[in-house]
């Protein structure tokens, strides 16, 4: 049999010059290299930098996440961020060296970037796989020459309720660590009763954010007035409300006024605990001061069997009238003791440590 025949086949067969295309394609792909793309194009090396919100990962997983960090050649981490997440984990933001290419569109006014032959865009996820270990998040930003991330510290004023054994432990300085970075900072605090059992604590805290897409954030949460922050320490752990943003001191000018205190109906005992110059301390400051304690006895009211009404002293319990000077703010609304509005009529807590009591303003002087 003729290998070649007059008409140019292969063994009769094949086009020769068909078969020699073959030989070279299936020879270019066995080398692993394919030197002409049929589909044109391929693109200019380009590199981008993007922002990847990683969600909430694993404490021992968030500890290996950092800069240097290389996914298949093409993925560099240049910075990390991380904050409070949902439940025990640490939410984990990272800014990333995206090796890729610029691709002509014809439905596009500029060339496309694209990453592992797709294009790259908001929105999209993006996987690091590295030795250490796999995270994938959201590209929540695109571009921009800086390899760091907007991060930065904001002060917010933050009320929440807590436990009395809590409200004891919350003071100035307590910091919320995760791993070795310090995420907050108690940078003022003060404590008031809402009823029995429970504290009503503002704080003022320090918080390391970060700032992507127009928002800014403290972990996992956007910071918006209203929203829930948390804070925790070793030995605590609570959260609480946004009630102002951008500024973490108390509302109002600091004041002094006297008061004076009624206490209704007081046993002996606590009757005899109450002196001329106790103080309520916080956070190494007196918030209040007891200046004069008087007493009567308190009235109690009977009804006899005739249906007849008669008020009668109390045989053993008193009636305690504190004067008291409080340490307050002035706001556009009024007096504030603590975190409550303070008038003649309101109640009030005092806790002298050694007796706690609650009474009713009666008369207000500054």
């Amino acid at each position: 049999m003729t290998v070649i025949d007059e008409s140019g086949r292969l063994f009769g067969l094949v086009n020769v010059y068909d078969a020699l295309v073959v030989v070279l394609l299936v020879g270019a792909v066995g080398a692993g290299v394919l030197l002409v793309d049929p589909f044109g194009g391929g693109g200019e090396p380009a590199t981008r930098y993007a922002t990847v919100d990683l969600g909430t990962q694993p404490l021992s997983t968030a500890a290996r996440i950092g800069e240097g960090n290389e996914s298949g050649g093409a993925l560099t981490v240049t910075d990390t961020y991380v904050g409070p997440g949902d439940g025990d984990g640490v939410s984990v933001v990272v800014r990333v060296r995206v090796n890729g290419s610029l691709v002509d569109d014809p439905q596009a006014e500029a060339p496309v970037f694209e990453f592992d032959g797709e294009p790259l865009r908001r929105g999209d996820e993006l996987a690091l796989e590295t030795a250490a270990y796999d995270a994938e998040g959201e590209v929540v930003e695109l571009g921009g020459r800086s390899a760091t991330l907007e991060t930065g510290r904001l002060s917010v004023l933050v009320e929440a309720s807590v436990p009395p054994a809590t409200a004891d432990l919350v003071d100035r300085g307590a910091g919320y660590r995760i791993d070795d970075r310090t995420v907050a900072t108690v940078t003022d605090t003060t404590v008031a009763s809402v009823g029995p059992g429970n504290r009503t604590a503002l704080l003022g805290l320090s918080l390391r954010t970060v700032r992507y897409g127009g928002a800014t954030y403290f972990g996992d949460r956007e910071l918006l007035v209203g929203q829930t922050v948390p804070f925790r320490t070793d030995r605590y752990a609570l959260s609480g409300s946004v009630t102002r943003w951008g500024n973490a001191s108390l509302p109002g000018a600091p004041a002094t006024v006297t008061a004076v205190v009624r206490l209704d109906g007081v046993e002996p005992d606590i009757a005899d605990g109450l002196e001329a110059g106790m103080v309520e301390r916080r956070d190494g400051r007196t918030v209040a001061e007891i200046a004069d304690v008087r007493s009567e006895p308190a009235s109690v009211v009977l009804t006899s069997e005739d249906g007849n009404i008669y008020e009668r002293d109390h045989p053993r319990n008193l009636d305690v009238y504190l004067t008291v000077d409080l340490r307050v703010r002035r706001t556009d609304d009024g007096l504030r003791f603590r975190t409550r509005p303070v008038r003649e009529g309101s109640d009030v807590l005092l806790d002298f440590r050694s007796v706690v009591v609650d009474g009713t303003v009666t008369d207000l002087e500054p």
